[in-house]
């Protein structure tokens, strides 16, 4: 489900978020231990906020996916795997906390569904006349604008949309902690990254973290921030974003 034709706006036709899921299964099963390709050392938490912010990208760039946006209904409606609590801590309590196991558990069903006919799709029995179309549709990967945000801008934005409210974090990355924070960041990089979308200005912003707000060489903001605010992890994030918009007013 790709496309190799070049963007009127210079982009780079966009990678479904399940084939990227799927590289991360593969390097899975090629690697005996972790780091793994895009995600480091198996976490489900990251991992489904790494997918939540690539997914957040794509719909910035005006494509469609296709087929490939019925794997959340299929997971939940037809395979009954996707429980009200998240995939993610359902499958971490199943599997007895082990986090490569779980994490594989998910990638085994994205592995399932891609391996599905579009005609398989179709017969399937969808609540929705309109999900029996989808399973047939052509996927359109090629961006039809710029992406709306860079990653400095979905910061700013989820600043001014949680404002001052405590637990409004969650809107964007679930159950609030810098870890899910990390990897809802990574993943809309990522996209960026590989649509060729140039996003400097986060790397300046990562640079001046580390010589104006004391952000060691070479770490993430997540732990020092989370230090500084005494394991507060919602507080470490509002400082993160603080910062984005004291770096973006200089």
């Amino acid at each position: 489900m790709s496309e190799s034709s070049a963007s009127s706006t210079g982009l780079k036709p966009v990678v479904p978020s399940l084939d990227v899921l799927l590289r991360i299964r593969q390097d899975m099963e090629v690697r005996p231990t972790g780091p793994y390709r895009y995600i480091g050392m198996p976490d489900v938490d990251w991992v489904n906020c790494f997918d939540n912010g690539y997914s957040e990208c794509i719909r910035s760039l005006g494509v469609d996916e296709g087929p490939d946006l019925l794997f959340g209904t299929w997971l939940r409606d037809i395979k009954h795997a996707w429980p009200g609590e998240g995939w993610e801590t359902a499958y971490l309590r199943e599997c007895g906390g082990d986090q490569t196991r779980a994490l594989r558990k998910y990638l085994d069903y994205v592995a399932e569904f891609r391996s599905l006919s579009p005609e398989t799709l179709a017969s399937l029995p969808w609540h929705d006349p309109k999900l029996t179309q989808l399973a047939t549709s052509t996927p359109r990967l090629t961006p039809t604008r710029m992406p709306s945000s860079t990653t400095l801008d979905l910061l700013l934005e989820i600043r001014r949309e949680i404002g001052d409210t405590e637990g409004r974090l969650g809107l964007f990355i679930g159950p609030i902690t810098v870890r899910r924070m990390e990897g809802f960041i990574a993943g809309y990089r990522l996209c960026l990254g590989l649509v060729g979308a140039r996003d400097e200005e986060y790397v300046r912003f990562e640079r001046w973290l580390q010589d104006e707000k004391g952000v060691p060489t070479g770490q993430e903001w997540a732990q020092p921030f989370l230090a500084a605010c005494q394991g507060d992890h919602e507080q470490a994030i509002r400082r993160l974003l603080g910062f984005a918009a004291e770096f973006r007013s200089a």
